[in-house]
């Protein structure tokens, strides 16, 4: 993937033909040294039609064919070199070998790549890692590869996909696509290090109508394409009300650094754009490509992006910031980690808010070839690994800027594969390309939260948290949240292929969860999910089946099984309740054995619940004996009355507090104190590093 602005760059062939072999040869080393692979091209086919054996300066022209994607010729040239002198150009057979994996010729390039790793002596050790690297990822491909087609693809036309490079699709709604573009007729072809060209990216816009795409022009107009920037990459928060992109400029040393910025939307229009503070846009290095997501729990913005910044894995990773809209600040940027970044480069990021699952591309994971579409279930804290998405998105070239659009049953994604708008080759430039789920199921969920205790008593304003719960893991990912109106009712949407959990909250009642899944529905449907809640009981309730044997503390099978649907689920659902497990006997014995024997019976309760993994400083274990009957122990004649005994060798639970914030959310969101510190150190780096408007 050529991170590329795209324009031309100029040799006088003139003046090749008066230049001496060594120094030609020399020259187009110095054009790949210098990132310009379209000269170094011109200078080294010139140098090798009259030197066709000189497989050093083969391997130099392959480099630049590869990096002008021009995958057949790379291919052939890395091969060729290879072939005349493998001492003289050793790294030839691995990338070619790559080249063969852009090609789609896998076996070929499982080969070579097995066959370099056995004879490599050169100087360049990291070349043997990934090549083994490379034979794995050979491996998993039958894996990705799918036989049946459930996506159609369909390439945008030339009103859109120009001669040159289209970017960064993102829809703005259903029938309004946002895309970046370099929009220019002329033959001309540049790399973003080209920097010696004034022609800029700018944000544009494109239309549907009748089921076609149209392009239609500048999108946000001057307020937001800079005419002395390259501006593109746009993404919108959820309500579609705030906009961030990034504008790009060369630094001191002649480096394009980009920067994001973000925009409001107003009744005129969009407002004058805001450059991040510098814990975001730091200086030193480039900060690009934003994707725009929502905390679910406080509504705030979160942002993924890319950067080459200090403390990555290597080479461009994602990096993502949340603001903190309650002071106005954003927090210090933390690395995606290594579950997505690696050695080499991850880049395009797009947030699916619905899934919580992040798409992005990385050249450093494997797969079809170039860079390839992967997605990880992520919330910033907690990541469940990478997955290719495999074919038809991926394919043997670059394929980068995936989405999903509005409707969630297509999206758009960039590709330089052929079949675009070629330039200097068939495998150039990026063109976007559209794509259409044919089998893509639609789940509305409706439901009503009532009372358990009495099904005709709704609750309003009642709290339903929706997690999507990853099966191998088990871990949680709250996706988000609603809220039931006055009588009770919420309506929702949920996507197809997961495992949910509902929860429902509200103060002064337990809350509870079920959990549902939909890979087995198969065609697009309503779903009921009723849920309910019961009131916070202020008297201690009995524990069902409760047992002991006779004399003894220790509890059976049958009770433990029913702790584990009472209790212990309670407080799974509650994690801020504290219980206290109150044991009773009957008078049988002197009250103070049964005082001690029921002070062992709860505390043999309590036991089982710590095993089960429910904090200690959440349960307390209080035995009563005999003091507290709920029955009589003996008739009225005197005689003994063993149904009333019965009732009174209970065990009952009452909740007898919560537990304090700081011990709820332990190692997840921090305590209290912690977040008060950070929303102080917040307010200061907003005021230090505020840009000005």
């Amino acid at each position: 993937m050529c991170l590329a602005l795209f324009g031309s760059a100029q040799l006088d062939t003139a003046l090749l033909k008066s230049t001496k072999p060594k120094t030609i040869k020399r020259m187009g080393k110095s054009a790949i040294q210098q990132k310009d692979p379209t000269s170094a091209i011109l200078i080294l086919e010139y140098y090798t039609k009259k030197n066709r054996n000189d497989a050093e300066a083969l391997q130099l022209l392959g480099l630049a064919y590869m990096e002008t994607r021009d995958y057949e010729k790379a291919q052939r040239t890395f091969m060729r070199a290879y072939n005349i002198n493998k001492e003289k150009a050793p790294e030839s057979l691995y990338f070619g070998a790559l080249m063969m994996k852009s090609n789609s010729k896998y076996d070929s390039a499982k080969v070579n790549f097995q066959k370099f790793r056995k004879e490599y002596k050169g100087d360049i050790k990291k070349l043997k890692k990934l090549a083994t690297k490379e034979i794995a990822f050979c491996d998993s491909l039958s894996q990705l590869i799918k036989t049946e087609e459930k996506i159609i693809i369909q390439h945008l036309d030339t009103t859109i996909n120009k001669i040159n490079t289209e970017a960064a699709p993102v829809n703005m709604n259903d029938n309004l696509l946002v895309f970046t573009s370099l929009r220019t007729e002329k033959v001309e072809y540049r790399y973003e290090e080209d920097t010696t060209k004034t022609t800029n990216r700018k944000l544009y816009y494109a239309t549907r109508k009748g089921g076609k795409w149209e392009f239609k022009g500048e999108y946000g107009g001057k307020m937001l394409n800079d005419p002395g920037s390259n501006t593109g990459n746009a993404s919108f928060s959820a309500d579609r009300n705030r906009v961030y992109f990034t504008r790009c400029h060369l630094n001191m040393k002649q480096e394009m650094i980009c920067a994001i910025y973000m925009s409001e939307r107003t009744s005129t229009g969009w407002s004058e754009p805001v450059k991040l503070p510098k814990i975001v846009n730091n200086p030193k290095y480039t900060s690009t490509m934003p994707a725009v997501t929502t905390d679910p729990a406080k509504g705030w913005d979160m942002i993924y992006f890319v950067s080459n910044r200090k403390g990555g894995k290597g080479g461009m990773d994602i990096w993502y910031t949340v603001y903190n809209k309650k002071v106005g600040a954003y927090r210090e940027p933390k690395n995606a980690g290594p579950k997505i970044n690696t050695s080499q480069d991850e880049i395009s990021p797009f947030y699916d808010t619905e899934t919580r699952t992040l798409y992005y591309s990385s050249n450093g994971l494997g797969g079809f070839g170039g860079f390839d579409v992967f997605r990880s279930k992520t919330d910033g804290k907690r990541i469940t690994g990478n997955e290719n998405i495999g074919q038809p998105i991926n394919s043997g070239a670059d394929e980068v800027y995936y989405t999903i659009s509005t409707n969630r049953e297509e999206g758009f994604f960039v590709s330089n594969r052929k079949g675009g708008n070629a330039l200097k080759n068939s495998t150039c430039c990026d063109d976007i390309y559209y794509y259409k789920q044919t089998k893509y199921i639609h789940l509305d969920v409706t439901g009503t939260v009532s009372d358990a205790l009495d099904k005709f008593e709704t609750v309003a304003n009642a709290i339903v948290e929706i997690y999507i719960k990853d099966k191998k893991t088990n871990e949680k990912f709250l996706v988000k949240t609603v809220k039931t109106d006055a009588k009770g009712n919420y309506t929702t949407t949920i996507e197809p292929n997961q495992d949910y959990v509902f929860v429902v909250k509200k103060d002064n009642y337990l809350s509870s969860s079920q959990e549902m899944e939909t890979k087995s529905i198969t065609m697009s449907r309503k779903l009921d999910v009723d849920l309910s809640l019961i009131k916070k009981p202020v008297t201690p309730k009995r524990i069902p089946n409760v047992q002991y044997d006779y004399d003894r503390a220790n509890i059976s099978e049958n009770t433990k099984k029913s702790l584990d649907s009472t209790v212990y689920k309670l407080m799974i659902n509650n994690p801020e309740l504290i219980i206290e497990i109150q044991s009773h006997t009957d008078s049988k014995g002197t009250e103070e054995y049964n005082l001690k024997l029921s002070q062992q019976r709860a505390e043999s309760v309590v036991a089982y619940l710590i095993s089960k993994g429910i904090a200690k400083e959440r349960l307390r274990a209080k035995g009563f004996g005999e003091s507290e009957p709920i029955a009589p122990n003996q008739n009225k004649d005197g005689s003994d009355n063993p149904a009333g005994r019965a009732m009174n060798r209970r065990t009952d639970f009452k909740i007898v507090g919560v537990l304090e914030d700081e011990l709820i959310n332990e190692g997840d969101h921090g305590s209290k104190k912690e977040q008060k510190l950070e929303e102080e150190a917040l307010k200061k780096e907003a005021e230090k590093q505020q840009e000005p408007k």
